[in-house]
Parts: C-alpha cells; sequence; structure tokens
C-alpha cells in the first residue's frame, strides 16, 4: 500500500482499487479522497492533512465521522 507522490498529488492503492488523495484547505485543513477513475465520480473530504494510513482508514470506514452528511 505504498503511496507514490506526484507534485501535490498522492497515489495510493486499496484492496487493489486506486484512490488520489491530495491536501487542500476547506475551513482550515482537509484531504481529499477520490477513487479513481474519475468517471466514478467519488470524493470525499476529510480534516486535517492525512497520511497515506489515515486516507486508507477513512476510506474503509474506521472513521464514523465520514458517514454524516
Amino acid at each position: 500500500m505504498p503511496a507514490t507522490s506526484t507534485d501535490r498529488r498522492q497515489l495510493l492503492e486499496i484492496d487493489g482499487k486506486p484512490f488520489l488523495f491530495q491536501h487542500g484547505y476547506r475551513f482550515g485543513k482537509v484531504t481529499y479522497i477520490t477513487r479513481l477513475p474519475l468517471s466514478k465520480s467519488m470524493t470525499v473530504w476529510a480534516p486535517g492533512h492525512l497520511g497515506p494510513r489515515e486516507v486508507e482508514d477513512v476510506v474503509r470506514g474506521d472513521n464514523p465521522w465520514m458517514l454524516e452528511s
């Protein structure tokens, strides 16, 4: 599950599925997580600038706040 850095974006594979994440700002620090391919239109954001392991936890649903509207 190593992350690959491409400048500001990082590619991460979780269970054989590719994800792209990048840090940004939205009322404070956030991490945007996108499921590839882009045609799936699956993007979420999580508070804070997360690392690869934390992004994996968010994607796997270990953080219940991700499910809140």
